[in-house]
């Protein structure tokens, strides 16, 4: 399954480069798609999209929180459900960033981004619950 997804995000990212090679050789003229790259005037930025907070639930929190997050006895503890958390958004944050160690969570401030820790706080106030 993961060379799959492998072969698909290559897939992505040659179209991706392709795309912006032609839409660089429609706004310059006489050009070649690589020198318009090293040009720099007028080359579209290509935004990757950010990690869903469901993919980056399902790489650092299913082992203890389970898929749906109703959390129960596994590998590290037991995790708690968090379809019925009753933690604002700010504790959410700083709980995934500093974990509870009394309590088993372990902290990923390390592991993640902030911005990756806000969306994985996003997805378990607004999908799991």
């Amino acid at each position: 399954m993961t060379e799959n997804k492998s072969r698909k995000q290559k897939a992505a990212i040659t179209f991706l480069l392709a795309f912006a090679a032609s839409g660089l050789s429609a706004t310059m003229p006489g050009l070649s798609p690589l020198a318009q790259a090293q040009e720099g005037d007028g080359r579209p930025k290509i935004k990757i999209p950010r990690a869903s907070g469901r993919n980056i639930f399902s790489e650092y929190c299913v082992l203890c929180h389970k898929y749906d997050g109703r959390g129960g006895p596994s590998e590290g503890g037991y995790g708690a459900d968090l379809r019925k958390t009753t933690l604002t958004r700010e504790q959410i944050i700083v709980t995934i960033a500093y974990g509870r160690q009394a309590r088993g969570m372990p902290p990923f401030k390390d592991l993640l981004e902030p911005e990756k820790i806000e969306t994985l706080a996003d997805f378990i106030l607004t999908d799991l619950r």
